[in-house]
């Protein structure tokens, strides 16, 4: 497979390291190096964030993934991620838990 795409080049937020929008919105924490670097195949957390705490999606700055779980199921980057990974998927961040509440499903 080609190189993955991180969630800031699929959303183009501008959050990365040098991105446009660093000087007003501040650096993204997906796009930092922690806890979980390279899951998915992402450069830092890229192709986690739906399970990074403060990432930036709709115009505000999101919270933990029990909190925005609904809107990033949702989200197209998270399909995207979920598929190419398919079986390899990683879901949460090495040491996190989850409790399902919603099913995509229905």
């Amino acid at each position: 497979m080609a190189n993955k795409e991180n969630c800031w080049e699929f959303k183009k937020c501008g959050r990365e390291p040098g991105g446009e929008n660093v000087g007003h919105l501040g650096v993204c924490p997906a796009a930092q190096h922690g806890e979980g670097d390279g899951v998915n195949g992402g450069d830092c957390r890229g192709r986690v964030c739906f399970a990074v705490t403060g990432t930036f999606c709709g115009g505000e700055i999101q919270g933990t993934f029990a909190q925005k779980e609904i809107s990033c199921l949702d989200c197209p980057f998270f399909n995207v991620v979920e598929e190419e990974e398919g079986s390899d998927f990683c879901l949460l961040l090495p040491g996190q838990t989850y409790t399902p509440r919603y099913d995509k499903k229905k």
